[in-house]
C-alpha cells in the first residue's frame, strides 16, 4: 500500500510541476487588468506539490520503519473494480457511434439487469427515463445539444 502512496504522490508531483510551468508560460503575475491567465493555475500547481511532496515523505518514512504494508488491493478485488471499469468504457466507446442518449440507456439498462440484479420492468423505467429527461431537459429546454455520435441523428428523430 505505501509503494503505491509513494508513486501516486511522485505522480501528483510532477503533474504540479506540469501546471506550474504551463502558468509561468501564460503568465501568472499580477497585471493591470487582474489576475494573469495562469495566476490561479500556479497557485494550485503549487498547493498540489506541496501537499504531494508531505505525503510523499510520510509514505516513504513509514515504509523506511515498517515496510510495504498491507496490499493494495486484497485477493478478488479487482473482480468488482472491473464490473464498473468495462461498462463505463463500453459506454464511451458506444458513445461515439450511437450518441450520449443511447448509451446511456443501454449503459442503465445492462448495468442495472447485470451487475445490480433489478427487475426489468424497473430496469426498463430507469434506462428509458433517464436518458428521456435528459433529452427534454438539454436538448429541448436548455438548446444544449448533448453528443449524438455517427448514428445517433438518424437513430433518434424527435
Amino acid at each position: 500500500m505505501r509503494k503505491a502512496e509513494i508513486w501516486v504522490s511522485l505522480a501528483f508531483v510532477l503533474l504540479g510541476i506540469i501546471v506550474i510551468a504551463d502558468s509561468v508560460r501564460l503568465g501568472f503575475m499580477w497585471g493591470r487588468t487582474g489576475p494573469a491567465s495562469g495566476f490561479f493555475p500556479f497557485y494550485l500547481g503549487v498547493g498540489v506539490v506541496i501537499a504531494s511532496v508531505i505525503v510523499f515523505f510520510n509514505a516513504f518514512t513509514l515504509y523506511k520503519k515498517e515496510g510495504a504494508g498491507k496490499p493494495l488491493m486484497p485477493p478478488g478485488a479487482l473482480k468488482p473494480i472491473l464490473w464498473v471499469v468495462i461498462p463505463s468504457t463500453a459506454m464511451v466507446a458506444i458513445t461515439e457511434l450511437v450518441g450520449l442518449h443511447i448509451a446511456a440507456a443501454l449503459f442503465l439498462g445492462v448495468y442495472m439487469r447485470v451487475v445490480g440484479k433489478i427487475g426489468w420492468v424497473t430496469t426498463l423505467l430507469i434506462s428509458i427515463i433517464s436518458p428521456l429527461s435528459l433529452y427534454v431537459t438539454f436538448d429541448k429546454l436548455f438548446l444544449i445539444p448533448l453528443p449524438q455520435g455517427l448514428w445517433g441523428g438518424y437513430l433518434l428523430r424527435f
